[in-house]
């Protein structure tokens, strides 16, 4: 039985598929016939091509394309300003994080272990310096990091020993064929008082998802949910962005100690770039912007240096091989949250959780798979 809908609905689940229209001619080859309406597909094939373009079948049989927004504040900023309509991935991540936190949250109250204390803590109206001062005070971020890997893992681990889930994921759905776009997003802040979460973009670099985490922790301490793709000292981004920014150069590159150091090191801007940025373990886009808040630049010649910095990273990044999924098991946790997968797997243990549930909010298929994760998240119950 064919099924006569809206071949505009078809071209929008295309759309927000991000996948091309030939690729998925070669799953449906009656693809063209169904968008220029001599052809219908049939239920069967219908469900497929819902679940190919990652698109819930009902939405297909709508009257009209559904507006769909972020569920969360978007404070990203693009070339001139244009609206950027979320993909299907982006809409994916968002909303399973929050399935997530909806269940950390009610584990929390029924464990009655209190509130995050720093959640809403301050406003935008608090000057950046201090509370970067007062954050690294909370968190014992006094730390000096032999690399960027060591230092991204241990912030994580202190982050979520305060109650806060950190996740960090290249991928929607736990599917390797859905890479997360770097263009789109870089990361986002869910705020909650029992469980908040911080989510970072992992096809980023290593230095800029620092960046990224602190960059999140500061919308956490405002108690501001958002999405952002910033990756230090947008231009044109609002207000908020803004003081997030400062929050995180602060943290990472604390003003008085970069000032003591760069005033004996006046030489050359790009090996200065570098130094500093392999001493704190940052982007070089956040040490320029740290000299430029020292007033070394202009405004305009800042802008200037700061495109061709950026252009030279992304360069960097699209010229990187593609990298393998790496240890699923190594990688899992980090990606759900290390806090999340300990406390819903032990849950599970104990009888509180059906397994169906933890296995389906941890995008675990298999039976083996979780138990293998669960065997390592609690090595006592080997």
């Amino acid at each position: 039985m064919q099924i006569e809908i809206n071949t505009k609905l078809i071209d929008w689940a295309i759309k927000r598929s991000s996948k091309s229209v030939d690729d998925l001619i070669n799953k449906f080859p009656n693809l063209e016939n169904w968008r220029n309406q001599t052809k219908s597909p049939t239920l069967k094939q219908l469900e497929k091509f819902a679940k190919a373009t990652f698109t819930p079948v009902g939405m297909l049989f709508l009257q009209e394309p559904p507006n769909e927004i972020l569920p969360i504040n978007d404070f990203r900023t693009f070339t001139n300003n244009e609206q950027k309509k979320p993909s299907a991935n982006l809409l994916d991540v968002i909303y399973t994080s929050q399935q997530r936190q909806e269940w950390y949250q009610n584990y929390v109250r029924q464990q009655d272990i209190g509130a995050v204390s720093i959640i809403g803590k301050y406003t935008t109206n608090d000057s950046p310096e201090v509370v970067a001062q007062e954050i690294v005070a909370y968190f014992d971020f006094h730390h000096n990091f032999n690399d960027w890997q060591t230092a991204l893992s241990t912030r994580s681990t202190l982050i979520e020993e305060k109650g806060i889930l950190v996740m960090s994921s290249g991928i929607a759905s736990g599917n390797t064929h859905r890479g997360l776009d770097l263009t789109e997003f870089r990361g986002f802040a869910l705020s909650d008082k029992y469980a908040p979460v911080v989510f970072i973009n992992a096809k980023d670099t290593i230095a800029a998802r620092n960046f990224t985490l602190m960059h999140e922790l500061a919308h956490i301490a405002i108690a501001e949910n958002g999405v952002s793709n910033t990756n230090a000292y947008n231009e044109n981004s609002n207000d908020t962005e803004k003081w997030c920014d400062k929050v995180a150069a602060e943290i990472l590159v604390p003003r008085a100690e970069f000032e003591q150091k760069y005033s004996h090191n006046l030489s050359n801007l790009d090996e200065n770039l570098d130094y500093f940025a392999r001493h704190f373990k940052v982007s070089t886009l956040v040490i320029l912007g740290r000299i430029y808040n020292l007033g070394y630049f202009e405004e305009k010649t800042f802008w200037k240096l700061f495109h061709v910095e950026k252009g030279r990273l992304l360069d960097i990044i699209e010229q990187q091989p593609k990298r393998g999924g790496g240890n699923y098991y190594n990688s899992k946790p980090t990606s759900v949250s290390k806090l999340f997968m300990k406390t819903i797997t032990g849950s599970t243990l104990e009888g509180q959780t059906l397994y169906r549930e933890a296995m389906k909010l941890l995008s675990v298929k298999s039976i083996k798979a979780f138990n293998k994760l669960t065997e390592q998240a609690h090595p006592w119950s080997i």
